[in-house]
């Protein structure tokens, strides 16, 4: 049996302000996280929807008839217009929720109500998921040129206003799955799939290093979680394999953590044998989304022993963010986080 060890929280949770889901983990889970989120509360809750308004107050972009179907969903999407100059994209707003809420984290910690020990974790999304969304791909890489260089001016913020020895930065790769699997094109190409790789996974071993080393830098690979189902359903680990030996070969910094989907039916051993084939490094956690509230601990379980036939040390996660779920079930997913992991020890 594998080692199961210390729990991940993606990010958003249902709550109105940080310090709700703070005492959530003072309650149920604290001794089990090496970082804590803010819950992405507010404007934020639907993880890059309130980017869209942002780019649509760009004057060298306009809503036109051009959609992107998302789980029968039609998405408008912006293009330039033409003759239009440099994009004067507005402020994205990371960098001020982060701040004001890592000033609730401090106070959260210095109350006892969070431990010392734990970090602050803010999480931003890659750059091409948000472009690959919301964009026409004729206007995709003049804007995701632009939306980069915005969220580098974000991150530097954040970097300059919180000590970065308690600051941990997750970057948020999602889209590129879909892209991957041939749903989405690549920046201004049409669908293709792997072939695609090498432009991803540049992008992302980019966003790593741009993270100085004192502070803590992972991933949250996804598969999407809106309607709580994936855009895909991966039918096995082999594209999130593909992404964690990119970004542990390419990166130049440690990467402290790397955290994945697993789908709530897959409790069979096929699902993980691509990324037992992967060798992680004992200085990068590596965080499984194993826990769901269908099927309950039995379930988890079951996913548990089929991981840890190629898996031999890994920790909890649900798939996503909890944030599209009911406040009162997510103090017993919580606990399900714990009753099946062994806290950290140091």
């Amino acid at each position: 049996m594998a080692e199961v060890r210390g729990a991940h929280l993606v990010g958003s949770a249902p709550v109105t302000e940080p310090q709700q889901l703070f005492e959530l983990v003072s309650d149920h889970l604290a001794a089990h996280l090496r970082r804590v989120p803010d819950g992405e509360v507010g404007e934020r809750d639907t993880w890059i929807a309130w980017q869209f308004p942002k780019l649509s107050e760009c004057p060298q972009l306009e809503i036109r008839s051009v959609t992107s179907a998302y789980l029968d969903r039609d998405v408008p999407l912006h293009e330039l217009i033409d003759g239009a100059g440099p994009l004067e994209l507005v402020d994205l707003g990371y960098a001020d929720a982060a701040l004001e809420s890592w000033e609730k984290f401090a106070a959260a910690q210095e109350a006892g109500t969070l431990p010392c020990s734990a970090r602050f974790m803010v999480g931003l999304p890659s750059p091409l998921s948000v472009v690959t969304m919301y964009v026409a791909p004729s206007s995709r890489p003049a804007v995701f040129e632009a939306w980069t260089a915005a969220m580098e001016a974000q991150l530097a913020r954040i970097l300059d206003g919180i000590p970065n020895d308690r600051l941990a930065i997750q970057w948020e790769v999602c889209i590129e799955f879909g892209v991957l699997e041939g749903l989405w094109g690549y920046l201004d190409t049409d669908a293709s799939g792997i072939d695609t790789c090498d432009g991803i996974g540049e992008h992302i071993v980019y966003l790593g290093d741009l993270v100085p080393d004192e502070a803590e830098m992972g991933y949250h690979f996804c598969y999407g979680d809106a309607g709580h189902q994936h855009f895909v359903e991966p039918s096995t680990t082999e594209h999130l394999a593909w992404a964690v030996r990119t970004v542990l070969g390419g990166v130049e910094r440690n990467v402290d953590w790397v955290h994945m989907p697993v789908p709530k039916q897959r409790d069979d051993v096929e699902y993980f044998q691509a990324l037992g084939a992967v060798e992680i490094p004992q200085e990068t956690e590596l965080y499984l989304g194993l826990v769901h509230a269908t099927g309950g601990q039995e379930g988890t379980r079951r996913r548990i022993a089929a991981a840890s036939q190629v898996i031999p040390l890994f920790g909890l996660a649900t798939e996503c963010g909890m944030g599209r779920r009911q406040l009162d079930t997510i103090g017993p997913l919580l606990d399900q986080h714990a009753a099946l992991s062994e806290p950290w020890t140091s």
